[in-house]
């Protein structure tokens, strides 16, 4: 038998998650922060969005920048993800903090992470409130991709990246590779 419960302090049922570092450049400020709570939205044209609190000084810029980066990282930078997703872009620079490495765009002015296996430019094109998050969308101008991450077929080869994954509560995984199965309908 199941538990029911009406109790959703802790609405974290649809984790793991990939985690991506998203941020952007506004005049000479610029902030990250660690994002698990994100989705491509169109293939034609490619939107993908992301969810923001209004508290966050992440927020701020992208509204301010009209453009953000989406940037994924492997499992190897965990303790980024968790420094980016803890420290408070409002109370400390982070990029010096965390000692992060900027990379420029090839469109936009907002930087790149260098250590991130595949980078997303994104112009935004719409911010629309949901509770207590808005979603930011952006159409994708371009992608930095590190060579050989990626089969002919776009997939991720797990035998070189292991993605991060966020299960909620601070805790994170990846995958196993020997784990894989292509798996076609009857």
């Amino acid at each position: 038998m199941k538990k029911i419960t009406t109790n959703l302090d802790n609405f974290q049922y649809f984790y793991p998650y990939t985690v991506n570092i998203v941020g952007a450049q506004s005049g000479e400020q610029i902030n990250y922060m660690a994002c698990a709570w994100h989705s491509a939205l169109s293939f034609d044209p490619p939107l993908f969005g992301v969810l923001i609190s209004k508290k966050r000084l992440t927020h701020q810029i992208i509204s301010q920048a009209r453009e953000f980066t989406v940037n994924f990282i492997g499992f190897d930078q965990v303790k980024l993800s968790a420094q980016m997703g803890r420290i408070s872009g409002h109370d400390k620079d982070k990029i010096k903090e965390c000692q992060v490495e900027l990379a420029p765009a090839k469109i936009i002015r907002s930087p790149i992470l260098a250590q991130a296996y595949v980078c997303l430019e994104n112009r935004l094109i719409d911010v629309r409130p949901y509770g207590d998050h808005d979603l930011f969308v952006g159409e994708v101008l371009a992608v930095h991709e590190d060579e050989g991450c990626f089969d002919l077929n776009g997939a991720l080869d797990a035998a070189k990246i292991q993605p991060l994954l966020y299960l909620g509560s601070d805790l994170y995984i990846t995958i196993a590779p020997e784990s894989l199965k292509h798996v076609l309908p009857d």
